[in-house]
């Protein structure tokens, strides 16, 4: 995943700062984009929210998966093990302190990669 971080780096830009910052990924082939929200504080993350959005700006949650109150359950199922990676992403952020540290989940490759990208994001809002 080195091409979604500055090599050496990691989080070393959020460490130099107490604040929050937001970074947002590029959509993906369906629209979709995710926000990684960080807070730092004394050199450390202290928190982090991983969040999947639809297209339309829908928050991806519970209900992702479900299409027009029916529910397709192989569908469901892998959509909401996607909402489930974002969390544990976020948890594992906090944890490791470094982006390139967070393992990737099974089946939940397209949130990871949105993961490095909006990590990214963040990195350049905090260099502003």
């Amino acid at each position: 995943m080195e091409e979604y971080m500055d090599s050496g780096r990691a989080m070393g830009t959020f460490l130099e700062i107490s604040s929050s910052v937001e970074g947002k990924s590029q959509p993906n082939e369906r629209g979709d984009c995710t926000v990684l929200s960080i807070t730092v504080k004394d050199h450390k993350i202290t928190a982090a929210a991983y969040e999947g959005y639809k297209k339309d700006g829908t928050l991806k949650d519970e209900s992702y998966g479900r299409t027009k109150g029916e529910e397709n359950k192989a569908y469901y199922n892998r959509a909401q093990l996607a909402v489930a990676a974002n969390h544990t992403y976020a948890q594992a952020l906090v944890q490791m302190q470094e982006v390139n540290k967070v393992d990737g989940i099974s089946g939940a490759t397209v949130s990871y990669k949105q993961f490095f990208d909006a990590a990214a994001a963040a990195l350049a809002e905090a260099d502003r």
